[in-house]
């Protein structure tokens, strides 16, 4: 038991790793995973590579080729409006029903965050391509805050792996736009939450993620 515990510890070490090597951009859209010469990265087994990767597959961050085995998945429009879409549909339910079901807990956590988030810059000094790993990972936790409330752990699994989906593309475009106003678009949300306005935290909150469609059009123009 030790031992297959100790498997999973590996895997989920692997997993977290690759992901964010992937939604950070090192890891670029289509980009090949390949099981040996990651197994020399981590110093791990094949068979734990393999269940790493294959965990990506199920987030939607990576394919799995029955010729060419595992790689990064590609960019196109066409799916980040699907993407969008599902988001819309999925986040912003999710988001209505926290409105009606959240406490003061939930409230406190959006603030803080919310406010550790305004600290910190999207990129590094001196660096406008590469994001801020501590930035992406308020943003998640910022964003998961909003919904977290909404009382279906299957509805925020949806959203979850949609999210992931979706920070490839908002990482892959952070290139083609420095001047997007996001902190500004944050804090609109937060106060309509905040304030328990149902419909303009859904206008503003689609909005925001629709950007990233806006942000990315000229990248494949």
């Amino acid at each position: 038991m030790a031992k297959r515990n100790g498997a999973l510890t590996l895997t989920e070490s692997v997993f977290l790793e690759l992901r964010k090597d992937i939604l950070t951009g090192r890891l670029a859209p289509k980009s090949p995973l390949m099981p040996v010469e990651l197994r020399e990265r981590f110093g791990v087994s094949i068979a734990v590579i393999r269940e790493a990767l294959t965990r990506l597959a199920s987030q939607g961050l990576a394919i799995q080729s029955p010729n060419y085995g595992f790689s990064v998945i590609a960019l196109t429009l066409s799916d980040l409006n699907n993407i969008i879409e599902a988001r819309r549909i999925n986040e912003c339910a999710a988001l209505e029903l926290s409105i009606a079901r959240g406490d003061v807990v939930w409230e406190s956590n959006i603030l803080a965050l919310h406010h550790q988030l305004e600290q910190l810059t999207e990129h590094p000094i001196d660096d406008t391509v590469q994001m801020n790993d501590n930035w992406s990972d308020l943003h998640g936790r910022f964003h998961h805050s909003l919904i977290e409330a909404c009382g279906n752990p299957v509805l925020l699994e949806i959203c979850s792996r949609l999210w992931n989906m979706s920070e490839l593309y908002r990482s892959w475009s952070v290139s083609s736009n420095h001047n997007r106003p996001a902190s500004a678009e944050h804090k609109a949300i937060m106060e309509a939450v905040l304030s328990r306005d149902t419909k303009l935290s859904l206008n503003l909150y689609y909005k925001h993620i629709k950007n990233t469609i806006d942000d990315l059009s000229e990248l494949y123009e």
